[in-house]
């Protein structure tokens, strides 16, 4: 039973640009995994014209979160996004919090794991290093959706998965990328369970009439399903940020346009 999928041509997107100076990964292996997520189109917790789902172009995406290795990379490459360098117009006091020190002991803190504690603005940053972007709000959500049960009890036991872990995130004890056994139909793992991520436009235009509130929350829920409720979490909280954030349950994930020559594309797909 396919859940929450619906393809439908797609339209053009718009990218949020960001620059700053920063050097290009030295070496391959900086550079993670990638899938290429077909278009098509989804409905959203969003408000939108009845009967016009959002359509989504292709583009590639990231398997996996950025990693605490990979972020590492990034920051001995470029040292303006170290803590004690980054100016505090992109990352507020709490940026890389659980680094400790600007050369971090990478095994001890879990090499492997989601990177956490870094701002928009270095996540932008870090993708622009290794070519990519930050996903789309809509790339992101349509994305996660593309998932595949095997019956209704499946869809059921995931769903009351779902509600555990946005009911009680541990920042504490974050576990490795791709450990969750979640994917998408595409290869996509850990868009739900692991971290909440960063995403190009995290405050949609109406976002300046929507709270934190569990009101709010419930009147997004236009769906009728429990995807709703955990995308609905997703909206209210990443609006709740300003681009300096910097918390310990977001990361982010890397995209690409479809037109790029994807050299480390998963070869599996």
């Amino acid at each position: 039973m396919k859940f929450l999928t619906n393809i439908a041509p797609a339209q053009t997107l718009t990218m949020v640009a960001f620059v700053m100076t920063f050097g290009l990964p030295s070496t391959a292996e900086a550079q993670p995994e990638r899938v290429l997520v077909p278009s098509g189109s989804f409905h959203s917790v969003m408000p939108e014209v009845k009967g016009e789902p959002i359509a989504v172009n292709s583009f590639y995406m990231d398997i996996t979160a950025v990693t605490n290795e990979q972020f590492a990379e990034f920051v001995a490459e470029n040292k303006q996004w170290q803590r004690s360098e980054v100016p505090a117009i992109f990352a507020n006091k709490d940026y890389l919090a659980h680094w400790p020190g600007s050369s971090p002991d990478i095994e001890s803190l879990g090499g492997n794991r989601p990177v956490t504690h870094v701002s928009w603005f270095a996540a932008n940053a870090y993708c622009q290093w290794v070519g990519g972007r930050l996903p789309t709000l809509n790339e992101w959500e349509y994305s996660a959706q593309l998932m595949d049960f095997e019956s209704q009890q499946e869809a059921r036991q995931f769903t009351a998965r779902l509600m555990s872990w946005y009911s009680n995130v541990d920042t504490k004890n974050s576990a490795a990328v791709g450990s969750t056994g979640i994917e998408t139909i595409h290869g996509v793992k850990d868009q739900f369970g692991l971290i909440m991520e960063w995403v190009q436009d995290f405050k949609p235009p109406v976002a300046d009439n929507l709270s934190l509130d569990c009101g709010t929350v419930g009147r997004m829920q236009r769906l009728g399903n429990t995807y709703s409720y955990a995308a609905s979490i997703r909206y209210i909280t990443r609006m709740s940020y300003i681009p300096t954030s910097t918390t310990a349950t977001m990361g982010f994930r890397c995209a690409y346009d479809a037109t790029q020559k994807m050299e480390t594309e998963n070869p599996a797909q």
